[in-house]
C-alpha cells in the first residue's frame, strides 16, 4: 500500500513538473503610425477649414415670424380692448339707469325698492405677446476652424478642403425621472447638426452628409430636485445660461467627434497598443533563443512610431520571424517534455503572426494564428481571436494606401 502511495506521489510530481514549463508572456506597450483607412487620392497631405453659419436665414425667419406675431398679438388686444369697452359701456348704461330708476323709487318714499348690484364687466382683455423666438448663437468660424485636425496633415491652401455647415440649435424634449430617493432628475435633450463636406485636392467631393457625430440629440442630466417647483424655479433663473452653455458644449463635442473620424478615415495618428509576445523559462531547458528573438520584436515593436513605412522596424521583425522557424524545428507537439512542446509552438505561432502583421503580411499572419488555434490550446486559440479585428483592420488599411 505504501508503494502505491509512493508511486502515485511520484507521479503526481513528475506531471506537475511538466506542467511547470513556464511559457511567460511579456506584454509591450509601443506606439505605432495608423494608415488612413480612406486616404486621398490626390496624396495630398495639406488642407484648410471653412464654416458657414447655415442658421443665419432661420434665424432672420423666426425674428420675422416674431414680429408679424407681435403685431397681430397687438392688434387682437386693440379690438379686444374695443369690444370690452364697448359692452362696457352698455352694461355702464344699465346700470346707470337703474340706478336712475331706484334714485328716483327712493325720492318718492318707497322704502322698499331694492339698489341695483354693481356692474360686472368682467376680466380686462390683456392678451400677452407671443414669447421671443429661440436664436442659435452666433458661432467663432475662425475658433471652430482653429480645433479641427488631420494628424500628419498641415493646414495651408490649394489643398483639401472641409466645409463645415452650421444648420442651428434644436431643442429636444425634458424627461423627468424620479430616484429611488423620491429626487427628481431633468434630462434636456439638444442638438446642432453639422453637413460636412470634404473636397479631395483635385475637386473631387470624398464625403457630403451631417455628421453623424452632430445628427443625433444629447442630453444634459440637471442636479436632484425635491419637487417639480423647484425645478420651475431653478429653471426660471438659469434657462438663459443654460442654453448658452449648451451651444457651447455641443460644438465642442462635434468637433471632437469630427477630429476623431478625420484621424481615422484621412489621417496618421500615432496610436498606442500592447502586444503580447511569449518567451519560455525552464530549469531543463535552455530557451536563450527565444529570448533573443523577443527582443527583436520588441526592439521592431519599438520602432515602428519612427516612420509610415516601417523602414527601422521590418530587419527586427524578419530576424525575429527567422528566428522563430529555426526553434519550430524543434517542434513535438505530441511530447509534453519536449523543448519546443504544443505550448512552446503554439506560443511562437502567436509571435509570428504578429511580426508578419507588420510585415504587411497578412495572409502568412492569419495562417499562423489558425495554426495556433488548431493546435487546441484554449490561451492561445484566445490570443488569435482577440488579436484578427486589429489584423484585419490593419490588412484594410494597409490595401486602402495601395
Amino acid at each position: 500500500m505504501k508503494t502505491k502511495i509512493l508511486l502515485l506521489t511520484v507521479t503526481c510530481v513528475l506531471s506537475l513538473h511538466v506542467a511547470a514549463q513556464n511559457v511567460q508572456d511579456k506584454k509591450i506597450t509601443y506606439s505605432y503610425i495608423q494608415l488612413p483607412a480612406k486616404p486621398f487620392t490626390s496624396g495630398t497631405e495639406t488642407f484648410a477649414v471653412t464654416v458657414t453659419q447655415d442658421f443665419d436665414q432661420r434665424n432672420q425667419d423666426s425674428i420675422e415670424w416674431h414680429e408679424k406675431e407681435v403685431e397681430l398679438a397687438k392688434e387682437a388686444r386693440r379690438l379686444a380692448m374695443e369690444a370690452w369697452n364697448s359692452q362696457k359701456k352698455e352694461i355702464d348704461r344699465s346700470y346707470f339707469a337703474a340706478m336712475a330708476n331706484w334714485e328716483k323709487q327712493v325720492a318718492a318714499g318707497n322704502t322698499a325698492a331694492a339698489k341695483p348690484g354693481d356692474p360686472i364687466y368682467g376680466a380686462c382683455p390683456c392678451e400677452p405677446d407671443p414669447p421671443a423666438p429661440f436664436l442659435t448663437d452666433d458661432i467663432d468660424n475662425i475658433g471652430v476652424a482653429n480645433m479641427v485636425e488631420i494628424p500628419g496633415f498641415t493646414k495651408g491652401e490649394g489643398a483639401a478642403v472641409i466645409s463645415l455647415g452650421f444648420k442651428g440649435f434644436d431643442k429636444g424634449a425634458t424627461t423627468e425621472t424620479k430616484t429611488s430617493t423620491g429626487d427628481l432628475i431633468y434630462k434636456i435633450a439638444y442638438k446642432h447638426p453639422v453637413q460636412v463636406k470634404i473636397t479631395d485636392k483635385d475637386g473631387a467631393v470624398v464625403y457630403d452628409m451631417i455628421h453623424p457625430g452632430s445628427s443625433g440629440f444629447k442630453s444634459y442630466s440637471t442636479e436632484k430636485f425635491k419637487s417639480s417647483y423647484d425645478f420651475k424655479l431653478w429653471w426660471m433663473d438659469n434657462e438663459e445660461a443654460f442654453w448658452v452653455q449648451r451651444q457651447k458644449d455641443v460644438i465642442n463635442s462635434i468637433v471632437s467627434s469630427l477630429n476623431g473620424m478625420l484621424a481615422s478615415d484621412y489621417g496618421y495618428p500615432t496610436k498606442s497598443r500592447v502586444a503580447e509576445i511569449y518567451t519560455a523559462k525552464d530549469k531543463d531547458h535552455d530557451y536563450t533563443d527565444l529570448l533573443e528573438a523577443f527582443q527583436n520584436v520588441q526592439d521592431g515593436l519599438l520602432q515602428l512610431a519612427s516612420d509610415r513605412d516601417k523602414d527601422a522596424a521590418l530587419n527586427y521583425f524578419g530576424n525575429a520571424v527567422t528566428q522563430y522557424q529555426t526553434i519550430l524545428n524543434e517542434s513535438n507537439t505530441a511530447d509534453k517534455k519536449a523543448r519546443v512542446n504544443k505550448k512552446i509552438t503554439s506560443a511562437v505561432y502567436c509571435n509570428i503572426a504578429e511580426c508578419f502583421m507588420w510585415m504587411d503580411d497578412f495572409s502568412q499572419a492569419e495562417l499562423f494564428l489558425n495554426k495556433a488555434a488548431n493546435l487546441g490550446v484554449g490561451k492561445y486559440r484566445r490570443h488569435g481571436n482577440s488579436l484578427k479585428p486589429f489584423l484585419s483592420d490593419q490588412k484594410k488599411r494597409f490595401g486602402a494606401n495601395q
